[in-house]
């Protein structure tokens, strides 16, 4: 399996480690109606619920777990991206060939969700795009609170690859 997504993960947990919980907690209204943690959150959520998906053979990306400890400090979201790290290291090629079903909210006027077939890698890739989205994101917020992410945080793949061959 690619160590593409422990990537993806090492880049939060790159940014957590000097990031304070003031600038954690903070939300910078109007702009965002969250904070850095709660993006991490959402982020460690979507990794959760693939992982947990794959335990029960069904993803449910409508499973969240708001305003818990990982949305607050910055200490719990590390601790909970470096049990993802472990998880990842443990997929192997079968499982990510592994199809799965799964579930997410589709309507943004009514509750409704939608469930479909899907394999553990193209879920890998969705929850780490997904991650990424959120990382620009929080990029924004960081420059907001006068704070420097690391390099490339908040850049896709792509993006970095244009940028390395445009260097």
């Amino acid at each position: 399996m690619s160590n593409s997504y422990n990537a993806v993960i090492d880049q939060a947990l790159s940014l957590l480690q000097e990031t304070s919980t003031l600038e954690y907690q903070k939300v910078l209204q109007p702009h965002f109606s969250g904070s850095i943690g709660a993006h991490i959150r959402h982020v460690v959520d979507h990794f959760l619920a693939l992982k947990n998906g794959l335990d029960k053979g069904h993803i449910d990306y409508n499973v969240r777990h708001r305003h818990n400890t990982v949305e607050q400090f910055p200490e719990a979201a590390i601790e909970a991206l470096v049990g993802i790290k472990k998880w990842l290291l443990s997929l192997n090629t079968e499982a990510c060939a592994e199809v799965i079903l799964v579930t997410s909210e589709i309507d943004i006027q009514d509750t409704k969700s939608a469930t479909c077939t899907s394999t553990v890698e193209r879920e890998l890739v969705f929850v780490s795009s997904h991650a990424i989205h959120h990382y620009a994101l929080i990029r924004i917020i960081c420059s907001m609170q006068n704070k420097t992410p690391p390099d490339i945080f908040g850049y896709a793949p792509a993006t970095i690859t244009h940028i390395n061959r445009s260097a």
